[in-house]
């Protein structure tokens, strides 16, 4: 028993069990691994090393085998050339190029020679860094001829050196040095023999390089012999690019002399002993090697370790073998360092899981903890949202979902009120609160049906069987009235109704809904408005009949929750109607707006629809620059909005202006009133001619007089009333012209004062009145024809507009209306029709929009803006405005090139209207790449045949219409 006792208390907790036996595994296994990786791995790049130094031995053979082979038959073709048979410099000049060919194919050949049986020694050499200063050859010098002619009464040795195009650029002769080849070993050897010699190494006594010489006698036996010398210096070049870093190697023959190796012979010890000795290293292991050792193995030398191996090359015959020795730690230097990381790692590993370890050595036991938390939240109505933990003690597991699912129900009966804030989309309202209604009363499922606007029918909205959702289009309205035997006829009373749903009475529109799972329980719940009227009621399906005690308590529930239900659809209805009657007053201000003017025609009716079709084109494009615009249910009535009242400035803007057809036109068109003048004129020109000739007859000038100026100022008239009209541009001669018609005078017998307005009164009373009768001019600027601007008439200053106001309001002067070069308006005209925009923005800017159409005074405000940031009212560039407004700017300036109900212009053809805003493209107006969409997706096409005539739908060619559009880039002040 005491026992028991003691080991009770040695026990530890058991998240500290748990992090001492994983650190003692992470420690094992991660030791394991280490070690057993860098075994693996080491032998792995012994093997490696292998493999790669029997590649270096067959590169080294087929290059061995590529020199030799070359250099054998260049030789034994030599031997039969010319050259062995010239007996005088100039002779042997002229075959020179041969040696050149063979030097140019043999890189490791450095001289090639002919050698006579009298002493004469021809020889042509490679220039390279080692022996141009041995012959002081030029720097531009690649090539030296020596010609060594051997005469016992005069020795000659000269000098001939060539340029890379093998020209002799000097030459020179020098001081014999009596060299004889007769007594060099490889002429004796050839001169005794018809096969090629290959001399031992020796060192060539002219460059002091260490090699060897291919020698054959000539073909006519005339004692002459054809030399060739190869340097070994290359050849150990071309072994130190096949090993490895910081190896030795030497390539031995038979003999053990030493054909090449890294580090090379120097070139002071060269020819005093080419043997293997030189490599204490590689001696080793060629002895042990030798000995009958593996060709590879691991072995110690000069104090480090080394692995080596030897190959044999097989060269036409000549056996070679390549001795090559690479330090044991460059091999091992890979296999180490990740053996280091690799104990760093599962060090590091270890570190970072003790305290993972420990988490989740703490978590296990934190089941319990959590249970005394959601009992604590549960009692202050808080319902946080944790992820579920399950716990490995079955009674903490049941526990905790037992209360997990108290949360549940009593989370999901709090939040039904927060999915009337949470959802904007009322049938997703409803489907979400019948699903909480199901989920909380534990039903099979359920139906809302809403009442239509005829008594009696029904509509479901939502319905959900077994947790899951059913489209409410898959159910049939209900209708029933009194006179109908359907069992639900009493909800039209306002009763709460319970039954069984049978064969013989379910409503035929739910026979596909629940027809299968008959008999089927049913509670019908009617949801009224404050004032008891019928909205709509609720069928619910409960699992099983209820008794009286539960069903009492089931049945408050239900009442409740029916509750909640009444109040979401009653809100709903009067949001919605109140959207219907804003929607409806916004499109009878636009209707009135459009049936002001003629001019104006159905725009304000056209405008959304063509905005709304390049909105959709863009939120349905997948590629290109619209592919991740969107618009929410929200931005689309904003949109829509702002599209209706884009011109409800226009209200305020005068007809006399938007309206006005000629330059003199105000109410009326004044050009009456000039062509009066003129009537009266000319009645007073024929008066005065009348009187001073009713004694006195006319002579025929003078009658012929008075008919020209009579004609003149029916000219004159003419020309003003085409002035009027203002359809041309008008010429600096045509205003000189009105400027000087306006100088004509007529007689004003009567006070102009008379029967007019007060307004006009207090604008002639400005002046003081003239005395009658007055001479008047036929065209005037007067300042009863000035209309100043007020304080009333200026824009608001704190919208800070960026548009220019004209000093004056109006300025009705009959010679200033008249000189407008084009059109029909003056400044201060202009000005008007363009200050409807800016009267939309503060119209709108007044209007209490709701937070999701706060945007309505920005979007309608900005369609006259442009691209490149001068259009207005704010001078707004592309990087200020939003797709939207772009896309309005778009359909405005479509619409009223297509429009064809203006009376003072017929619309123009599809191609003409597209043209035309291609320039307005290229010249920074509307958005480019929105332009491309609205031809490229056809809503310019789909419009058209909507709403023009067919006659103006010609053929447009889109492809060529998008090259026209030049790049959009635009240059924006800093």
């Amino acid at each position: 028993m005491q026992n028991k006792k003691m080991r009770f208390k040695s026990r530890y907790p058991l998240h500290i069990q748990i992090a001492a036996l994983f650190t003692l595994l992470i420690v094992s296994i991660g030791s394991a691994i280490v070690i057993f990786g860098h075994s693996q791995l080491s032998k792995l790049t012994e093997d490696s090393t292998n493999r790669q130094y029997q590649k270096t031995g067959e590169a080294i053979a087929a290059e061995l085998n590529a020199i030799t082979r070359n250099m054998v038959m260049s030789v034994n073709l030599l031997a039969d050339s010319q050259m062995m048979q010239a007996t005088s410099l100039e002779s042997r000049m002229k075959f020179v190029n041969q040696f050149f060919e063979v030097l140019k194919q043999n890189d490791y050949t450095t001289a090639i020679y002919s050698a006579y049986p009298n002493g004469d020694f021809f020889v042509l050499w490679r220039l390279y860094k080692g022996n141009r200063e041995l012959f002081q050859a030029p720097d531009n010098a690649k090539w030296v001829v020596q010609s060594n002619k051997f005469l016992d009464s005069s020795p000659e040795k000269r000098i001939f050196f060539f340029d890379s195009n093998q020209k002799v650029i000097s030459e020179k002769t020098m001081e014999n040095d009596s060299f004889d080849p007769r007594k060099r070993s490889w002429y004796m050897l050839a001169a005794k023999s018809q096969n090629l010699i290959t001399s031992p190494l020796y060192t060539f006594k002219f460059t002091g390089e260490t090699g060897f010489t291919f020698s054959i006698q000539a073909k006519n036996n005339n004692q002459a012999v054809i030399g060739l010398d190869v340097s070994l210096g290359s050849l150990s070049q071309f072994l130190q690019r096949n090993i490895p870093p910081g190896s030795q190697a030497a390539i031995v023959n038979f003999a053990n002399e030493t054909i090449a190796s890294v580090p090379q012979i120097k070139q002071n010890e060269a020819g005093k002993n080419n043997k293997i000795e030189q490599f204490p290293v590689l001696e080793k292991l060629l002895e042990a090697h030798q000995a009958g050792n593996a060709s590879s193995s691991l072995f110690s030398a000069e104090g480090q370790g080394w692995y080596g191996s030897v190959v044999r090359l097989n060269d036409n015959g000549n056996k070679y073998q390549l001795v090559i020795a690479t330090p044991s730690d460059y091999l091992t230097a890979d296999a180490n360092s990740i053996r280091n990381r690799s104990t760093l790692i599962a060090f590091t590993l270890l570190l970072v899981s003790l305290p993972l370890v420990w988490y989740f050595s703490l978590r296990i036991s934190r089941p319990l903890i959590r249970l005394r938390h959601d009992a604590d939240a549960i009692s202050n109505l808080y319902f946080d949202e944790r992820e579920d933990e399950s716990s490995v003690i079955e009674e903490v597991d049941d526990l905790h979902k037992a209360m997990s699912k108290m949360k549940l129900t009593l989370k999901q009966f709090i939040s039904m009120g927060s999915l009337l804030s949470a959802k904007d989309n009322f049938p997703e309202q409803m489907q979400g609160l019948l699903n909480e209604t199901t989920k909380i009363a534990t039903l099979k499922g359920g139906v809302i049906f809403i009442t239509d606007k005829e008594l009696g029918n029904f509509s479901p909205i939502a319905c959900n069987w077994t947790g899951r959702n059913v489209r409410a289009s898959d159910i049939s309205s209900l209708q029933f009235d009194k006179d109908n035997a359907n069992p639900l006829w009493q909800i039209l009373e306002g009763e709460t109704l319970t039954g069984i749903f049978e064969n013989e009475n379910i409503p035929k529109p739910l026979v596909s809904f629940v027809g299968s799972h008959l008999p089927l329980p049913y509670i019908a719940v009617p949801m009224q408005t404050h004032d008891q009227q019928l909205m709509g009621f609720l069928l619910l399906f409960p699992p099983q009949e209820l008794n009286a005690e539960r069903g009492y308590a089931k049945m408050q529930l239900i009442h409740a929750l029916a509750g909640s239900l009444s109040v979401a659809i009653e809100t709903q209805h009067l949001l919605q109607e109140q959207k219907n009657l804003l929607s409806a007053f916004i499109e009878l201000i636009a209707g009135a707006i459009d049936a002001k003017s003629a001019y104006t025609g159905g725009h304000c009716q056209r405008v959304p629809v063509i905005t709304q079709m390049l909105a959709k084109a863009a939120v349905e494009a997948e590629v290109g620059p619209f592919a991740s615009f969107t618009l929410s249910d929200n931005e689309w009535e904003e949109l829509h909005t702002a599209c209706w009242l884009h011109d409800c400035g226009k209200i305020t803007t005068p007809e006399a202006i938007v309206d006005k057809s000629t330059k003199l036109e105000l109410i009326y068109d004044r050009i009456h009133e000039i062509r009066m003048r003129f009537e009266v004129l000319k009645r007073e020109k024929e008066i005065a001619y009348l009187r001073k000739h009713s004694s006195v007859p006319a002579s025929i000038e003078e009658e012929q007089s008075l008919n020209d100026e009579l004609r003149q100022l029916d000219d004159d008239f003419y020309f003003i009333a085409q002035c009027n009209i203002g359809g041309e541009f008008i010429s600096d001669s045509a205003l000189a012209r009105i400027q000087q018609i306006a100088q004509y005078q007529w007689t004003r017998t009567l006070d102009d004062t008379a029967g007019v307005s007060r307004e006009e009164l207090e604008r002639k009373q400005r002046l003081p009145a003239a005395s009658l009768p007055i001479q008047e001019s036929m065209l005037a600027d007067k300042e009863e024809h000035i209309i100043y601007r007020d304080s009333k008439s200026r824009l608001p200053e704190e919208y800070q507009f960026k548009i220019k106001e004209p000093a004056l309001l109006y300025n009705h002067g009959e010679i200033y209306n008249l000189s407008i070069r084009k059109g029909t308006l003056t400044e201060e005209e202009r000005f008007k029709i363009n200050e409807h925009i800016m009267q939309t923005i503060i119209m709108l800017d007044k209007l209490p929009f709701p937070r999701a159409m706060a945007n309505v005074p920005v979007i309608a405000g900005g369609h006259h803006e442009r691209m490149d940031g001068k259009g207005y009212p704010y001078q707004l560039n592309y990087t200020q405005m939003s797709i939207p407004v772009r896309m309005m700017a778009i359909a405005d300036v479509f619409e009223a090139l297509t429009a064809d109900d203006r009376p003072y212009k017929k619309g123009k053809l599809l191609s003409e209207s597209l043209n035309i805003m291609v320039h307005m493209v290229n010249e920074n107006h509307l958005d480019r790449e929105l332009f491309i969409l609205f031809l490229q997706s056809g809503v310019y096409l789909d419009y058209a045949r909507s709403y023009l005539q067919a006659d103006k739908i010609d053929t447009v060619d889109i492809p060529a219409m998008v090259s026209r559009l030049g790049p959009q880039n635009i240059q924006l002040a800093e």
